[in-house]
């Protein structure tokens, strides 16, 4: 039997991997259709791979038809290309409504430090059918942590601080109220520590 080489001829590119949710590869180009106007917001901690800390940040989380890699799948993004996706969003140059345009995407390249370029791009494919159902099957709060952000409170300073306090109250009770002793002078041999 004649072997056929099929290995040098395959398209690598369209295996990367990813599954359900999009991985981008440095400085790689990925064109998508966002889908959601209501994303999903959670505060979530990975490991910085540079520096071996535990870093915790929030992510967005859309559902997105991948032009390139031909699926739908999930968008978890930071803030700053959220924020860029809501701004197109409500930019009426590109018709006010985020599905209405394919965006194209280009992560940094490796050991870059830097933002995902994000533009519109001039003309945008046709949805299909097929394509509508494939992005409605995948139900957000079934496969991601979080809230709607239409219901999401962010965590404010103060918010952190009075929880961190009521916290420490529950642990060792409450503060204990120290006699005010007045200017008089203070033996050291005293303090207790």
């Amino acid at each position: 039997m004649a072997e056929t080489d099929a290995l040098s001829k395959f398209d690598f590119s369209k295996v990367t991997g990813g599954g359900l949710f999009l991985k981008f590869v440095p400085g790689e180009p990925v064109v998508v259709r966002v889908l959601t106007v209501d994303p999903i917001v959670a505060n979530e901690s990975y490991e910085d791979k540079r520096t071996g800390e535990t870093i915790v940040g929030t992510k967005f989380s859309f559902v997105v038809y991948n032009w390139t890699d031909e699926k739908a799948q999930i968008l978890k993004a930071t803030p700053n290309t959220a924020k860029r996706i809501g701004e197109l969003h409500t930019d009426p140059d590109f018709g006010a409504d985020i599905r209405k345009v394919d965006l194209k995407i280009t992560p940094p390249e490796k050991g870059e430090i830097k933002a995902y370029l994000i533009e519109v791009l001039p003309n945008a494919k046709d949805l299909t059918n097929k394509i509508v159902q494939e992005c409605a099957a995948i139900k957000l709060e079934d496969k991601v942590d979080g809230d709607r952000m239409s219901f999401y409170k962010p965590l404010e300073a103060s918010d952190g601080y009075e929880k961190a306090k009521a916290t420490a109250r529950a642990i060792k009770g409450e503060d204990e109220v120290v006699e005010d002793i007045g200017d008089e002078p203070m033996n050291l041999d005293d303090i207790p520590f």
